[in-house]
């Protein structure tokens, strides 16, 4: 069995469906923004308003170099694909997956969630953020998910790429 790298934006389901494919098949989950958080005891949000968004970039790459197979369901966080190096780490022990979910569903989640700690420049708005983004995932996936599906259906998804 294969180890899973969820990639893509803020909000599109990396977690969510991390969470519940790693329970479905009694594996091991990390998300990497929880582990920036844990090593600073701060939120995202905080940690971006302390330092900046490359602060947070560099934290997460840090973080990403720092895994290995042991890892077997890995949540990224959306600007994980800033850096090269991490992607390639992420290549060599994972399939990586780009949940690709409509800007539209996207704007509706961050909407109910403003504090998210995107690790961008102050001032740009999430459709920029998205069209910046998204060539870069589609560079570094091996496989693309359909984010506008359900949790059930992707986690399905998920579980048949393992197997692959």
């Amino acid at each position: 069995m294969i180890n899973i790298s969820f990639i893509g934006m803020a909000a599109c389901g990396k977690s969510t469906i991390g969470k519940a494919v790693a329970n479905k098949i009694g594996v091991s989950f990390v998300d990497t923004d929880l582990l920036i958080e844990q090593k600073h005891a701060a939120t995202l949000e905080e940690i971006k308003n302390k330092y900046d968004y490359k602060f947070v970039r560099d934290e997460e790459e840090k973080v990403i170099l720092g895994l290995n197979s042991s890892n077997r369901i890995i949540s990224t966080g959306g600007s994980a694909v800033y850096s090269a190096k991490s992607m390639e780490h992420l290549k060599k022990f994972s399939k990586v997956i780009y949940i690709n979910t409509p800007l539209e569903i996207i704007m509706e989640r961050i909407d109910i969630d403003q504090k998210r700690g995107l690790a961008v420049p102050e001032g740009m708005s999430i459709p920029e953020i998205y069209s910046e983004r998204e060539p870069m995932y589609q560079k570094y996936c091996e496989t693309i998910l359909d984010g506008s599906k359900t949790i059930d259906q992707l986690v399905g998804e998920t579980i048949k790429q393992l197997h692959e």
